[in-house]
């Protein structure tokens, strides 16, 4: 997704925006000086397998990464003057191949923006937008010729108007920062399933289980980015969940979509949509939540032992278990989408009972009705399960995702599921 606030906006003072034709003429105009986050380049990158040439492309992308991010330009000659390029001769495909095959780990989000010349009065140019990364240091390989033909394995980052490659303490350094946003993507992974088994538990009638699974972008929407309207939020729940319908190998019938009857309502910088928070509206069927976060955070929860016949322990609809994981990996990526967010997405799930006393009885659905599965191992809690979905999944890749989510669980009682 290009991001909308760049060197070029902040130089103009433009508000958060798309990058047009017009900011790059008034940027050349004003002579702005390249930077750590800004790169004009005069031709288009040439990726014949030359030494010291058709890695060129590859170590500018990774060096602006592993910096903060920025702009590569083409069509802009070095003393900052309009030579334009042949937007015809733009190989978009090669570009991205360059950069799948020639930097690791792989860059996501990168943004290839031909921008051609209002009414073709004038050169046109080719931007190239990099992400910062979350998952720097970003290392450039391939034959250099400046160190005797040999190959290289190097990180490339960005000092003023220069690119250097990093010395060992650097790349250390990089790392530990790496790690530590990784331990803070994960603890506010673990808080967003903290916080909803708090909401939901803390309005539960009785002492149900409930399925609680929160996913997150690794890379969140910015702040800047405007919030997903109403309109939006509800169509992307509605089309996920058809979605999930297609996808469903469970055999069983859908769940929040039936559950989740009312309305979206506002909440602080998110969508929720409940079937049992406002008491005016709660539902007597099973109860259900989703909360669509505005960062691109998506968690939903559902009961799971509504309709099973009470016995000595808490009641787990297995059933409604797998649906609801299928639900929720369909909606977390639908999400995702309607975002333009190119960013893997962590999920993780669990089951969560107030009433650790007593111990959860999985439920299987026979041919005699619900009934506890024999020969399964009955704990008293259960481990969070994890899985990751990268992005453009396709719906083979959700169901595997939602697979071993589900596995991650049920392995839990000691049940392995034959698909």
């Amino acid at each position: 997704m290009a991001r909308s606030w760049t060197r070029l906006h902040e130089h103009l003072g433009h508000p958060p925006g798309p990058l047009t034709y017009d900011m790059v003429a008034a940027a050349v105009a004003d002579k702005l000086p390249e930077s750590d986050d800004l790169d004009w380049k005069e031709p288009l990158p040439g990726f014949a397998r030359t030494p010291g040439v058709w890695n060129e492309f590859a170590k500018d992308v990774a060096a602006m990464a592993n910096t903060r991010g920025g702009l590569l330009i083409y069509g802009v000659s070095d003393d900052i003057k309009f030579v334009g390029v042949d937007l015809a001769k733009v190989d978009e495909k090669q570009m991205l191949s360059a950069i799948r095959n020639g930097i690791q780990p792989y860059i996501s989000g990168i943004d290839i923006i031909p921008l051609p010349a209002p009414g073709g009065a004038g050169p046109d140019v080719l931007v190239v937008d990099v992400p910062p990364s979350e998952m720097a240091p970003h290392f450039q390989y391939g034959w250099e010729a400046k160190d005797k033909d040999r190959a290289t394995f190097n990180a490339p980052h960005r000092i003023n108007d220069h690119t250097f490659y990093m010395h060992e303490h650097q790349v250390a350094r990089a790392y530990r920062e790496r790690f530590a946003r990784q331990d803070g993507a994960d603890a506010l992974l673990q808080a967003g399933l903290t916080q909803t088994t708090e909401t939901v538990l803390s309005e539960s009638e009785g002492l149900p289980a409930w399925l609680v699974i929160a996913a997150r972008l690794t890379r969140p929407v910015p702040r800047m980015v405007p919030a997903p309207t109403h309109t939006e939020a509800k169509y992307t729940l509605h089309e996920a969940l058809k979605t999930a319908g297609r996808i469903n190998d469970v055999g069983g019938p859908a769940v929040l979509s039936n559950v989740l009857g009312s309305d979206l309502q506002v909440g602080l910088r998110r969508w929720v949509a409940s079937s049992f928070l406002v008491p005016d509206r709660r539902s007597p069927g099973r109860d259900a939540m989703v909360e669509l976060h505005h960062d691109g955070t998506v968690t939903v929860s559902a009961e799971l032992a509504h309709g099973l016949p009470p016995h000595d322990g808490v009641p787990v609809n297995l059933q409604v278990l797998q649906t609801v994981v299928l639900e929720a990996v369909s909606l977390a990526d639908g999400f995702r989408r309607r975002l333009a967010a190119d960013s893997s997405l962590d999920i993780t799930a669990t089951i969560a009972t107030a009433n650790t006393g007593n111990r959860l009885l999985p439920f299987s659905n026979g041919f005699g009705g619900y009934a506890p599965m024999p020969e399964t191992r009955r704990p008293h809690r259960l481990l969070p399960a994890s899985t990751e979905l990268a992005p453009n999944a396709n719906n083979q890749t959700l169901r595997d995702g939602a697979h071993e989510l589900t596995d991650g669980l049920l392995h839990q009682f000691g049940i392995n599921l034959q698909r």
